[in-house]
This record gives structure tokens, C-alpha cells and sequence, in this order.
């Protein structure tokens, strides 16, 4: 008799049920944090201050989740993004709002098999230098990578 077994007939008096055990989704097979790298190299490209590197990698993030957002509530929350970080006239706000809508297409036609949000991440520095960690889960639907 298997101990779960033993468990299930010796633990429980007739008033209580046990629980199922919860199915967990497959481990992807990539870091969070390697997917988010990959996602912003084109922001990337040509940093040399790690200020810069910081908010490179922020801005992905925001537009990653922003990606996962379904389509017609994504308009309004790419209007309080661009209004959130444009600071002065038009060519700014365009600036950045191109830029969103760049890593939203890229998202969609590179990363649409990824469907983990972000949900924090830290820059920290490691021995080879600065080192991306990232913390994801599973969209709000419950669906898991493919």
C-alpha cells in the first residue's frame, strides 16, 4: 500500500474529504530572465551605461505584460503607459508609443509562445558582471506555455 494511501485511510474521519492534488504546469524550458533579455535587444543594442540598461529592461517588461493584456483593453493601457513616461510635447509621446507598439509586434511574432507574466525581476551584479533575475508566472487564464 502506497504511503499517500495510508495517509488518505488513516488521516481523515468520515466527515472529511481530501483534497485532489493540484496538476502545477510544466517548468519552461527557458529562464524568465534569458526570454526577457531576448525580448529587449532591441533596446539593447549600443548600451554602455547601466542606467540605461535598467530602464531598457523595465520598459520590456512593461510592454511584455502590456503584450498579454487581450486586445481591446490594450489601447487604454498603452495611452496611460505613454502618459505616464512622456514628459514634454508630441515627439516625445510618438518616440515612446512607437517604441511600445515595436515591442508589442515583436511579442506577437517572436515570444507568442510565451505567455508567463512578468512579475518582478531584480539587476543584480554576480561575479561576470551585472545579471538579469526574473520572476514569472502563469497568465491569469491558468493556461501554461506551449
Amino acid at each position: 500500500m502506497s504511503t499517500l494511501r495510508k495517509l488518505a485511510r488513516t488521516g481523515r474521519s468520515d466527515n472529511q474529504q481530501i483534497e485532489p492534488l493540484r496538476k502545477f504546469p510544466a517548468v519552461p524550458e527557458k529562464k524568465m530572465s534569458d526570454v526577457l533579455v531576448d525580448f529587449a535587444e532591441p533596446l539593447l543594442q549600443n548600451l554602455d551605461d547601466d542606467r540605461l540598461f535598467d530602464e531598457a529592461i523595465a520598459f520590456a517588461a512593461l510592454c511584455w505584460n502590456l503584450a498579454l493584456i487581450p486586445s481591446q483593453e490594450q489601447r487604454a493601457h498603452v495611452n496611460e503607459a505613454v502618459n505616464a513616461m512622456a514628459r514634454s510635447g508630441l515627439f516625445e509621446r510618438y518616440g515612446i508609443e512607437q517604441s511600445i507598439q515595436m515591442l508589442l509586434n515583436r511579442k506577437r511574432t517572436l515570444f507568442a509562445d510565451c505567455s508567463r507574466l512578468i512579475v518582478d525581476y531584480d539587476i543584480v551584479d554576480g561575479p561576470n558582471g551585472p545579471r538579469l533575475l526574473a520572476v514569472s508566472a502563469p497568465p491569469p487564464d491558468g493556461s501554461a506555455d506551449g
